[in-house]
């Protein structure tokens, strides 16, 4: 009789285990999607983050519960897999992986007002760190600027004589701010001051065209 409820609380506790990767596969699945296509992500920096982690343990906990399947071999062979290959071409997919879906890559996240959220983050090697500007939909949000030191340094000029970002050297990093504040906005410009303490950089963007308008120093 105990073993026959043993047999039933473990079938029972597989098919669950199971359900819950099915469920956290498709979540990350279409936030994957939607951030890809639409630049809409779930609230918050860490949102995604933990959505990924759960995905990953799940995967964990369902590659063992279901080891004498041929499925759960070939799947643990996939991560396995791309895991090396990330490592390969220099360790810089594996770097951006680490930045991306960890605290690591953040520099600041500040909440603007009750509709924007500004964050720095840097995701590589061979870029500095951005700004992205991010506006509040409840449970979403989605990003609507982006500015890079790159697009700073080429703004008003016909051209800028670099390949690589990490080749600037300006001033006023962005990696640099100690904090962020929204300081007007229209209905078709928002700008944001990046604080260093002393001069600061304010860049207002185009909301409809979404670029760079001005940028000012002091």
């Amino acid at each position: 009789m105990e073993i026959s409820i043993l047999v039933v609380l473990k079938s029972t506790y597989m098919k669950t285990s199971l359900y819950i990767f099915i469920l956290l596969s498709i979540l990350l699945v279409a936030d994957c999607i939607a951030y890809y296509f639409y630049q809409i992500s779930l609230a918050g920096y860490y949102s995604d983050i933990i959505l990924f982690w759960l995905w990953f343990l799940m995967s964990l906990v369902v590659i063992v519960l279901f080891w004498k399947k041929i499925l759960a071999k070939v799947f643990l062979g996939f991560m396995a897999v791309t895991l090396v290959l990330s490592i390969a071409p220099m360790g810089l997919p594996f770097y951006t992986f680490i930045l991306s879906m960890t605290s690591a890559g953040l520099r600041i996240d500040k909440d603007l007002n009750e509709k924007y959220r500004g964050q720095i983050v840097g995701y590589g090697v061979m870029v500095y760190p951005w700004l992205e500007i991010i506006e509040k939909h409840g449970l979403l949000e989605r990003k609507i600027l982006e500015c890079t030191e790159m697009q700073l340094e080429a703004f008003g000029k016909d051209r800028i004589d670099v390949k690589f970002e990490t080749q600037l050297n300006p001033d006023l990093k962005i990696s640099e701010a100690k904090d962020l504040f929204l300081k007007s906005e229209t209905d078709s410009t928002i700008a944001i001051t990046i604080f260093y303490g002393g001069p600061n950089k304010t860049i207002t963007f185009d909301k409809i065209n979404k670029s760079l308008k001005s940028i000012s120093e002091k």
